[in-house]
């Protein structure tokens, strides 16, 4: 079918205008009764946005880079947020690459979407957005890295690294096992460990509102200075050590009591077995009486004086006289 060129021409437009619509309500998200805040964020460098960038919130699309103007101190982005979804005014930003090649965004992340929000007309300031890092700044860091490194001292290293590990195979099994039975001690005792590190966390809590720092400098000190007292109470010790040699040897007389004393106890140990075993149930209904020993050293002090002499009261019956 052939049609005129009329016909065309207005088959044309019309698709024109659809495509239009399409791009405006479809791909900009552009809508004449559409609600939507009307924000101003203040950068010093555009970091790859475009008047088109998406904003989002936590990932999630809440509006759209209206466009983008040059001041004396960078740059000032016209945002406009859909009201559907407000935005908090305590929120970080930052701007997103959504890919390696570019594809910048702008990014609210607010830890809870509570009251206050952003306003119509808000201006945020550059230093609520977090520092813009683009490919074009990591490429050039990297460069600058890799022009600070000496490929000399990188070989040399790589060379000693090489060199210590060259025939000590031995060595580095013995590490890697004694690793190994280290890392199922810590799985064993993860509960263990736990409490041990909770203890001197505890332990540790507030020392310095107490000043132990300077506490244990002092003792410090105080210890450096007693070292050399210590030292000669040990050498007197040592001397005073010496001073019963001969007097009570081994066949000094008071060792010969002694050795006596040790003898007569054994000798006596198995009658006096004997005798305490006949005389346990003669003693046996006096286990509960409870002799009130203060009451005997008040009374004897009552009595008898430092002086010798004996204080002694008389109670005297009352009679009737005739």
């Amino acid at each position: 079918m052939k049609f005129s060129a009329r016909t065309t021409l207005i088959i044309l437009a019309a698709m024109t205008l659809l495509g239009a619509a399409y791009m405006s309500f479809g791909v900009l998200d552009m809508s004449p009764t559409k609600q939507v805040t009307r924000l101003t964020l203040l950068l010093n460098a555009s970091g790859g946005l475009m008047p088109t960038s998406d904003v989002t919130m936590r990932g999630i699309k809440v509006g759209r880079v209206s466009d983008i103007q040059t001041t004396n101190t960078g740059l000032a982005v016209s945002i406009e947020l859909d009201r559907a979804h407000p935005v908090p005014a305590d929120s970080p930003i930052s701007i997103e690459n959504l890919s390696a090649a570019g594809e910048q965004y702008i990014d609210f992340k607010p830890k809870l979407i509570a009251p206050p929000y952003f306003s119509d007309g808000t201006v945020i300031p550059a230093d609520r957005v977090a520092p813009i890092v683009t490919a074009s700044d990591l490429l050039a860091k990297i460069n600058v890295l890799f022009t600070a490194l000496n490929l000399d001292q990188i070989h040399g290293l790589i060379n000693d690294v090489s060199g210590a590990f060259e025939g000590n195979d031995d060595t580095i099994d013995s590490l890697a096992t004694t690793a190994g039975l280290t890392a199922d001690v810590i799985a064993d005792d993860k509960a263990l460990l736990a409490t041990l590190l909770n203890n001197v966390s505890t332990l540790t809590t507030n020392m310095g509102d107490i000043n132990a720092g300077q506490v244990i400098s002092e003792t410090g000190h105080q210890l450096r200075r007693s070292v050399p007292a210590f030292l000669k109470l040990i050498h007197e010790i040592e001397h005073f050590s010496y001073a019963g040699i001969g007097v009570i040897g081994p066949d000094d007389a008071v060792s010969v009591l002694v050795a006596k004393l040790g003898e007569y106890l054994d000798m006596m140990a198995g009658p006096l077995g004997s005798f305490a075993t006949v005389l346990e149930p003669a003693l046996a209904p006096m286990h509960d009486i409870k002799i009130d020993a203060g009451h005997w050293l008040d009374f004897w002090e009552s009595t008898f004086n430092d002086t010798g002499g004996v204080r002694v009261q008389l109670n005297v019956p009352e009679w009737h006289h005739p």
